[in-house]
């Protein structure tokens, strides 16, 4: 079997929220095990998206068509007031050089790909869209412990963990990975 060409298109904040109908397909199609957690609805998803996410500084969005189709998304943006994260880093990860200063730190916020078209190799040509050209050296995630094939491929493209977090009240306990973007 030929494996399809993934389309990737970049979209600012504003592009981001006129792809409301196909990003929130997506997200339902990768949540549907979660959606007895207000938390994983779709209107909190794109809630979050529109009134914290969006707004950022930077904020930007990849995502990978095939013809119509979406089959996957990422996105994220640059946090400038990052020092809880650098101490984490610093406190997890001793090998890893921690700037004088802290510095801004890339937050890739969401990921998902289509199940239909997961180990297909879509979901790292995605990762490396979002984080290819980023300024910062540093990138950070959260990712649900039980979600074993997520936590498996961050793994292996080099994402590290440093700790556990709950980001919101109403969020389940995330495992928190770093990723370093520059040498």
């Amino acid at each position: 079997m030929i494996k399809p060409e993934l389309q990737i298109t970049h979209y600012d904040a504003a592009g981001t929220l006129r792809l409301r109908e196909p990003l929130t397909a997506l997200y339902v199609k990768t949540h549907l095990d979660q959606q007895d957690n207000q938390f994983y609805s779709p209107a909190q998803f794109w809630e979050r998206l529109e009134m914290l996410y969006a707004p950022g500084r930077d904020f930007g969005t990849v995502a990978g068509w095939l013809d119509d189709l979406m089959v996957g998304y990422a996105f994220g943006s640059p946090r400038d007031r990052a020092q809880d994260i650098w101490d984490e880093v610093r406190s997890a990860l001793p090998d890893v050089p921690i700037p004088e200063q802290p510095e801004p730190v890339y937050i890739f916020r969401e990921f998902a790909v289509d199940p239909r078209w997961q180990r297909h190799g879509f979901g790292r040509v995605l990762h490396d869209a979002l984080l290819g050209d980023r300024p910062e050296q540093l990138a950070h995630l959260l990712v649900r412990p039980a979600n074993i094939a997520a936590r498996s491929a961050y793994l292996s493209w080099g994402w590290r963990k440093i700790g556990e977090i709950q980001p919101f009240p109403d969020a389940p306990t995330m495992d928190s990975m770093v990723l370093k973007l520059k040498p």
